[in-house]
């Protein structure tokens, strides 16, 4: 084998060693730190007070919300791998994507569900200064489209409450 050979080995070698160790702390690090509450995403630029009121009722439900996360998940999971088969029917297909409907519609059910109770629980005040975040999915920023492009034809953003 020749010199040159051996480097570039060696280069390869320390480079996925490299990407595992980060792999391997990333994933040790986020199991260290507790999933945020459902809901929590539409509180986080209310005022302390109202946070420290809807907390016990959003962690009282999170366990719930986490085995509806997890099986939206592994509906996602398992449609990738029936698209990757090379021997795909449209039955398995469209049974695929009802699975994935229907764990995905669980889960809105669930986290409805608790935002009424949640919402019920402030005031009027209080329950505007949440209602921006209900219009937008968590994790995705405001005037996001549907392909991650911003552009024109996103809705506006909403007034902030107190511009009555």
């Amino acid at each position: 084998m020749s010199h040159k050979a051996l480097i570039g080995l060696v280069v390869v070698s320390i480079a996925l060693n490299l990407l595992l160790a980060g792999l391997i702390g990333g994933h040790m690090l986020r199991e260290g730190r507790p999933s945020p509450p459902p809901l929590a995403w539409a509180f986080k630029e209310v005022p302390p007070s109202v946070k420290e009121k809807v907390r016990p009722m959003l962690q009282e439900h999170g366990r719930e919300v986490m085995a509806a996360r997890r099986d939206v998940r592994q509906s996602e999971r398992a449609l990738r791998r029936l698209l990757q088969s090379e021997r795909l029917t449209r039955e398995e297909l469209e049974a695929g994507l009802a699975s994935m409907r229907q764990s995905t519609s669980d889960y809105h059910e669930l986290v409805h569900a608790i935002g009424i109770d949640v919402l019920l629980s402030l005031d009027a005040k209080e329950r505007m200064k949440a209602v921006p975040y209900l219009f937008t999915q968590s994790g995705r920023q405001r005037g996001a489209r549907q392909g991650g492009q911003d552009g024109p034809g996103t809705r506006p953003p909403m007034p902030p409450p107190d511009a009555n």
